[in-house]
């Protein structure tokens, strides 16, 4: 009886092996020198039905970061402050902020009673200059034919001056009031002085409404043309002989995305902010993006000195008691794939990859590049 029981639980402690033995499928299997030899076996049918798979060592740039902050801007020439020529009451503001506009447009109007006035003088100055006119022609061939005195030519030729230099004046302020002077010519006055868009672009800002009296210098609207749309970023001053024109720009837009963009030095400042010890550097955008907008705060990077370098995928790296390794694939065997486990000294790291100092190896050497955790531990 004593056999019969020791006999049963001897089976059944050999069936409950067996099963431990068949219920999981190993990743990996190690022959029996993988120690000795770093080496480690994985089947083509894990590969394919797991996340786990090969790849190349490449040969990748690495840069030097210039950190810096701005906003997008744009052109000093793109932007356009509106202010009268002349003191009068708003009587026309057909626009909103974010109303598009061309250049030429109509953008507001102003009346005042002084304007027409200005018209009168600019008539009467006229008038008076043709007969000044023709009085200085009759004193010159007068006094050219010893008729009349010089005197008398030297002061009709400065009433005639003095009459062209005042009916000059007015001609051109009224010219910069948007004056009709065909029509004023013709003797049809205005009290209304129309203010137009000096360039395309958008209503940023209104500060004028119906019936306000504004002076000259007064902002009453203000325009941007979006279409030309930059980086203006502010670099220290221990970073600024790292930069070139032409260099890479990465960027974010710190507020409103987590998603990087691109750009390119296109220009740099040849002074330092004496206040800020700080450079600006102007950055082209590698592609047009309606979503910025003018004054977004951006932090950006500017690579600096380019170095070429063979580089593995940071996710291929593991780590174990502080030293960094690949696994390297080393050749078929039958349905096998075998890899080195291989000891590596790493250099420079960016976001995703990083740089294989020693030893050599070519670009296009094969390794695991996802997985490598199921192998080595970190």
């Amino acid at each position: 009886m004593k056999i019969y029981t020791q006999s049963l639980a001897f089976l059944f402690a050999l069936a409950i092996l067996s099963s431990c033995n068949n219920s999981v499928e190993p990743v990996a299997t190690e022959p029996e020198n993988a120690i000795e030899n770093n080496q480690f076996v994985v089947s083509k049918n894990l590969l394919e039905t797991t996340n786990m798979a090969m790849g190349n060592l490449i040969t990748h740039d690495f840069y030097d970061i210039v950190q810096a902050t701005g906003a997008i801007e744009v052109p000093a020439s793109s932007k356009a402050d509106i202010s009268p020529m002349a003191a009068g009451f708003v009587s026309k503001i057909p626009y909103l902020v974010g109303d598009k506009v061309r250049k030429g447009d109509l953008l507001m109007q102003l009346q005042n009673p002084e304007f027409i006035a200005m018209q009168q003088a600019y008539l009467e100055a006229k008038a008076e200059l043709t007969y000044l006119q023709s009085e200085f022609d009759r004193q010159k061939l007068l006094m050219e034919e010893n008729i009349s005195s010089k005197k008398s030519f030297q002061k009709a030729s400065s009433n005639f001056k003095l009459k062209q230099a005042q009916y000059s004046g007015l001609k051109e302020t009224l010219r910069l009031l948007n004056v009709d002077l065909a029509q004023l010519d013709a003797g049809i006055f205005t009290s209304t002085i129309r203010i137009y868009a000096p360039i395309d672009g958008f209503i940023s800002n209104v500060n004028a409404s119906l019936g306000t009296y504004v002076a000259p210098g007064n902002v009453l609207l203000s325009l941007i043309n979006t279409s030309h749309k930059h980086l203006e970023l502010e670099v220290f001053e221990k970073d600024v002989l790292k930069l070139e024109n032409g260099q890479k720009i990465r960027f974010r837009v710190t507020d409103a995305s987590k998603d990087y963009f691109e750009g390119t030095v296109f220009q740099i400042n040849k002074a330092i902010d004496m206040e800020k010890r700080t450079l600006l550097v102007h950055g082209h955008l590698a592609k047009a993006n309606n979503r910025f907008l003018l004054g977004m705060y951006v932090e950006g990077e500017i690579l600096t000195n380019k170095t070429s370098a063979i580089a593995v995928p940071s996710r291929a790296l593991a780590i174990e008691d502080g030293q960094h390794y690949i696994l390297i694939f080393e050749k078929e065997s039958g349905d096998d794939l075998i890899f080195v486990k291989t000891p590596v000294k790493i250099g420079l790291v960016t976001e995703k990859y990083t740089q294989i100092v020693s030893p050599v190896f070519q670009a296009g050497d094969k390794i695991m590049d996802k997985g490598v955790f199921r192998l080595v531990g970190n």
